[in-house]
């Protein structure tokens, strides 16, 4: 008789740590779908101005090392080759990737920067467009030929957001550097 009592005091031990058990489990489950996940935006939601690639800032020792400045050059130049390439297959999207990856090692190229205004032209971004230009400008110094571009995107971009009087702007500007017809 008393192994039997030892027994059912057993399963009676097992079966209480059983419902403990399950309680917390429960609990757990509860509470995990109590926890929602922060909702990811759908394609409906998507951003339509995007924004300015990350520059990253080069040392200024490293400008002075001409082999590190050669190896920043030809990195830039070999993600801007890409770039031209994926656009001439009208996939602007890896353009304009290609040559923020560019701008990333090579900040202060106007070159780079006019190229990636003009992605963001063919995207039908125009303010986006305008502003890289801008940038790309301040930076052509005396080159003639890069201000010329820098005014087109300039010019197509404010035509394309029907700003007259800035379009007026930018046609004066390229008149006076000899590039837009009368």
């Amino acid at each position: 008789m008393m192994t039997r009592r030892r027994q059912g005091e057993r399963v009676a031990v097992r079966s209480a740590r059983a419902a403990r058990w399950i309680a917390v489990c429960a609990a757990l489950a509860l509470l995990a779908g109590c926890a929602t996940p922060e909702p990811r935006p759908g394609p409906e939601e998507a951003a339509t101005d995007v924004p300015e690639p990350e520059v990253l800032e080069v040392e200024p020792d490293a400008a002075a090392d001409p082999e590190l400045a050669a190896g920043v050059d030809s990195a830039a130049a070999g993600l801007a080759q890409r770039a031209q390439q994926a656009r001439a297959e009208a996939d602007l999207g890896r353009a304009g990737q290609l040559l923020e990856r560019a701008l990333r090692i090579a900040p202060g190229d106007a070159r780079l920067w006019q190229r990636l205004a003009e992605v963001r032209l063919e995207q039908r971004n125009f303010e986006q467009a305008e502003r890289l230009a801008q940038r790309s400008l301040g930076m052509a110094g005396n080159d003639r030929d890069l201000q010329r571009e820098n005014w087109t995107v300039i010019l197509q971009a404010r035509e394309g957001r029907g700003d007259d009087e800035g379009a007026r702007e930018a046609r004066e500007a390229l008149r006076a550097l000899g590039g837009e017809r009368a």
